[in-house]
């Protein structure tokens, strides 16, 4: 997907506001987060963070959207984006980052090629 976004899915598995997950999470195709989950969360594709989420997991998708608040580190092949209000208190890997004006960053980022297909 050199060069291209993927579409935010209108069909994308969605976690609602007041549920709660715990343990190992993998997906395939779009997810939205709008409760709380705590574990590690591994997708080959796009995982949105909704604006109420509490997260506390280890994260690995390609490309992933925070609103909300994230405890831990994420790791994502394509792009990362902090959007405003959103908080972040753990380590981003990535080769494309958007951080918004009023988001809460504390950690690192490392910043890598994205990977030729």
């Amino acid at each position: 997907m050199a060069g291209k976004e993927p579409k935010r899915r209108a069909d994308a598995t969605t976690f609602a506001h007041g549920s709660a997950f715990k343990g190992i999470l993998q997906f395939a195709n779009g997810l939205k987060i709008l409760g709380t989950y705590e574990g590690e969360i591994k997708g080959g594709e796009y995982l949105e963070i909704g604006a109420q989420a509490k997260i506390n997991a280890h994260i690995d998708a390609a490309y992933v959207v925070v609103y909300g608040h994230v405890t831990g580190n994420i790791v994502a092949a394509e792009k990362v984006e902090l959007k405003q209000g959103a908080t972040l208190v753990g380590n981003i890997r990535t080769p494309k980052l958007e951080i918004d004006d009023g988001v809460i960053f504390e950690g690192q980022c490392e910043m890598q090629q994205q990977k030729a297909s």
